[in-house]
């Protein structure tokens, strides 16, 4: 799966609420932001994801926590919840 199809996968299953979206595609880490209110410009970070597929739970705006939670290749979106809750550890 590519960070595209996740962030797809993402807004299919939380039916467009929040919105998620890509942000800094171009940095080291891949930020994965979400909107919880709509017609506003208030973003949260959803997770960070590298260019290698390891997705990462959000130490702050900016920087990712440390330690690999899952990949793109094993991440089950079944499991997957729209506050990112199964990122911890």
């Amino acid at each position: 799966m590519t960070i595209v199809e996740f962030v797809a996968a993402l807004n299919e299953k939380f039916n467009g609420f929040p919105n998620v979206s890509i942000d800094k595609p171009e940095s080291k880490y891949v930020r994965i932001v979400t909107n919880f209110r709509i017609g506003t410009d208030s973003w949260e970070v959803y997770c960070f994801i590298d260019h290698e597929g390891n997705i990462y739970k959000a130490a702050s705006w900016t920087t990712p926590a440390k330690g690999v939670r899952s990949t793109l290749a094993t991440v089950d979106i079944g499991k997957v919840d729209s506050y990112g809750s199964w990122l911890y550890r």
